[in-house]
């Protein structure tokens, strides 16, 4: 994106100030994306390829790699305006730079961390081991729309759901309970005050608590026979949600900018 179009989407009275800094990434569904920023950016830099919003695609990192490089030209230039040199060495903050490495380095290695860890990866093997699962609930609702019994296209479209969910948040738990415990205070007189910690936490526990109800339909959904490994799934992430409310007790009243006000 040209500078000075960033510069004046970034002027624009309608958009939230750190709105996306708290969500779930999700701005298809978001009510509130109309007021974000940064997904004003991803429209006005959108060329209809969807290569460049698939995270697992080369061009979706190159375009992110490019509005990082435009937003950060922006700043300088502000910074310059407001008689601030931001290459002074004073200003490069090497020590703190560590201190979060070693920070980030740290919470990768939290129990509740771990656990998320753990819960992404047992996801994928159970979604690998359900293949049979599903290939036998296609085969029964395209027998229930050729005798046209029941609701076989409602059923699918919510099964499709409770899997768009679940996938959704998959990974979105881990990275953001990484980020919160990255900025978890430990002094209690500090805890005392609002911490991005806890907005991080927050959205978390919000995607913990969509994933188990997705999870819970899924098990209705599927049937008995799939029930064990659904409930092994449902207590390791109840765990996690029990483990990260008692590490960020403040959480679930964190304000986030535009959903909580």
């Amino acid at each position: 994106m040209k500078r000075k179009a960033l510069n004046q989407l970034a002027r624009d009275p309608r958009f939230i100030a750190g709105i996306y800094n708290y969500c779930d990434r999700w701005c298809e569904r978001c009510p509130l994306s109309n007021r974000c920023l940064n997904y004003a950016m991803e429209k006005e830099e959108d060329d209809g390829d969807p290569e460049a919003r698939d995270l697992t695609n080369k061009k979706f990192w190159k375009k992110l790699e490019n509005t990082f490089r435009d937003t950060i030209e922006m700043v300088s230039e502000n910074a310059k305006e407001m008689g601030v040199d931001l290459d002074d060495p004073n200003l490069q903050a090497e020590v703190e730079a560590q201190e979060r490495l070693e920070r980030r380095r740290a919470a990768k290695n939290r129990p509740v961390v771990r656990a998320a860890m753990a819960y992404l990866e047992a996801v994928d093997k159970w979604f690998e081991e359900a293949e049979s699962a599903f290939h036998a609930k296609g085969i029964e609702l395209e027998t229930l729309a050729r005798i046209e019994v029941g609701d076989p296209r409602g059923e699918y479209a919510e099964l499709s759901e409770f899997v768009d969910v679940i996938r959704w948040y998959q990974h979105f738990i881990y990275v953001k309970l990484s980020r919160a415990n990255e900025e978890l205070e430990t002094d209690e007189e500090m805890r005392a005050f609002p911490k991005d910690s806890e907005g991080s936490a927050k959205i978390a526990l919000i995607a913990m608590d969509r994933s188990i109800a997705a999870w819970s339909g899924l098990r209705t959904a599927l049937g008995p026979d799939d029930a064990d490994g659904i409930l092994d799934l449902l207590a390791k992430l109840s765990a996690i949600r029990r483990e990260t409310e008692k590490l960020f007790p403040r959480a679930r009243a964190f304000k986030r900018p535009g959903f909580d006000q």
